[in-house]
């Protein structure tokens, strides 16, 4: 984390690669003399680790998703290849896990929002899980809320788009997920209150994708944690209904400056009085121009 986004010496050679003609536009440069003691001093090798992710690259097709214990680059896809998560080179892989919040989360701060943080001494044993990246359609994934050992709620997954398929076949996606739970999970998996992310990709056929904490730090979709957890809520099945209905993509403040959420969401009331006074200056800046110019337009009338 320490050294940004400078990638590890490693990618340099698929950085590299292109072709002469690819490098014309740079005219003559000898990029090996340049700044080399730069170079040298800030990028970091991992020969061990790269050469394993080289080997899994081969062996995934060179097509794999990433994650660590808990989290995906899911907040980087704005740095990704064609906004996807999809990794088929080295570089890729760094680029995704250094520029992503969500990753810095789980490295630096993972238990930050547990009821018993301050009790937890536990050393954690990292691992960065490489998946055979498949192709899923966004309208076929579900959040499936589990409280006292009993699924709660389901949520459409991508709760940015409208699918018409969902309203029309509602019946039978809650029934095929309902069966896979209580066939493979619910009396497997230890916890009590958790969340679990399918994919119903036809009927009577469900894929389990992941298992996610019951808190804040899963997105509730179409629900609030207020809800969730207050005991009350009979069980509920949530999508979009119409185009109306869906929601801003979660993860869109994170490919533009920070400032520009917190003017957008209202978030920081100070930022959007400092831009009121800006703009107030400038509007002041403008009024003056405009006096000068009338004033020397009244001499060059009175010269002529």
């Amino acid at each position: 984390l320490e050294d940004g986004l400078v990638l590890p010496v490693q990618c340099n050679q698929e950085n590299t690669d292109g072709t002469e003609d690819d490098y014309e536009d740079f005219g003559d440069t000898d990029w090996s003399s340049e700044n080399t003691e730069d170079t040298d001093s800030t990028q970091k090798s991992f020969p061990e680790f790269s050469a394993k992710i080289q080997e899994a690259l081969a062996d995934l097709n060179r097509q794999m998703f990433i994650k660590l214990n808990w989290s995906s680059p899911r907040d980087a896809t704005w740095i990704g290849f064609n906004s996807s998560l999809k990794v088929t080179s080295l570089s890729q892989l760094f680029l995704l896990l250094k520029s992503s919040d969500f990753v810095t989360h789980d490295l630096t701060q993972p238990f930050k929002f547990c009821e018993d943080k301050d009790s937890v001494q536990a050393k954690v044993d990292y691992s960065l899980v490489l998946r055979k990246w498949i192709d899923v359609n966004p309208g076929t994934e579900f959040r499936c809320f589990v409280r006292k050992k009993e699924v709660i709620a389901i949520s459409q997954r991508d709760n940015t788009n409208f699918y018409e398929h969902i309203a029309k076949q509602e019946s039978s996606i809650k029934q095929d997920i309902l069966s896979f739970f209580r066939e493979h999970i619910q009396d497997k998996f230890p916890l009590d209150n958790y969340v679990f992310d399918v994919i119903r990709v036809k009927k009577d056929k469900v894929i389990l994708v992941d298992f996610n904490p019951f808190g804040e730090l899963t997105d509730p979709l179409f629900f609030s944690w207020d809800e969730l957890r207050a005991g009350e809520l009979e069980f509920d099945f949530r999508y979009a209904t119409d185009s109306s209905g869906v929601q801003p993509h979660p993860y869109r403040h994170y490919s533009v400056p920070r400032d520009f959420v917190d003017l957008s969401t209202g978030s920081d009331p100070h930022k959007l009085i400092d831009l009121l006074k800006l703009q107030q200056q400038r509007q002041g800046h403008v009024e003056e121009d405009s006096d000068d110019s009338d004033e020397n337009d009244e001499n060059e009338t009175e010269v002529s």
